[in-house]
């Protein structure tokens, strides 16, 4: 047992190198420009340890922001009875600190930064949780799944959700940043609910 321990916190551990290693090149030098084996030097591994963890490079640029969107899934899933996308959204954001360290959501929003392309993508991530909101919007919007509402409404949380991967520092945590998101996502909602009412 203690074995197996071992080796999960040493495959974590390279796990991370590399996936730290990725970001700071991407962030330093651009995402086109870096190469697996650049990625491994900086890691301290192999190229071949590189590619057991990361299929393509494409993966680890993506892995941060795949691991919340993960999350954010469970959130929606696990919505209690009446409580609204908004409270659901804004919750998730003020846990997502406990999963990310700093020096991850630094270089992550780094990354980003340097490379626009990458922002919202993720190999095949995005569908489900595209799904999953939607039908959460729905349900909140009081529409079918396939309503322009549920679009357009599912179009400003993934903006908030892009925008807010790209704050550093004390903004992340901050009640005030948190508030200001809750309040312009309940606004647009509750906007997008009145246009979908009066067109009905």
């Amino acid at each position: 047992m203690a074995a197996t321990s071992l080796r999960e916190r040493s495959k974590e551990r390279r796990y991370r190198a590399v996936l730290l290693a990725g970001m700071r090149l991407f962030a330093e030098q651009g995402y086109d420009a870096t190469t697996v084996a650049q990625i491994a030097e900086e890691a301290e591994v192999s190229t071949r340890s590189v590619s057991a963890y990361f299929p393509t490079k494409l993966h680890i640029a993506t892995a941060s922001s795949s691991a919340a969107a993960d999350r954010l899934i469970l959130a929606l899933r696990s919505r209690d009875e009446g409580e609204s996308i908004v409270d659901r959204v804004v919750q998730w954001l003020r846990e997502e600190p406990a999963f990310v360290p700093e020096e991850e959501w630094r270089l992550r929003a780094a990354m980003l930064e340097r490379n626009p392309v990458l922002q919202g993508s993720g190999p095949e991530d995005s569908p489900p949780l595209l799904a999953i909101a939607a039908d959460a919007i729905a349900e909140d919007l009081d529409v079918p799944p396939d309503h322009p509402g549920v679009q357009i409404t599912l179009g400003i949380v993934a903006g908030i959700v892009v925008r807010v991967e790209l704050l550093v520092g004390s903004h992340r945590e901050d009640d005030e940043t948190l508030k200001l998101i809750h309040d312009a996502l309940s606004g647009a909602i509750d906007a997008v609910r009145r246009s979908s009412r009066s067109s009905d």
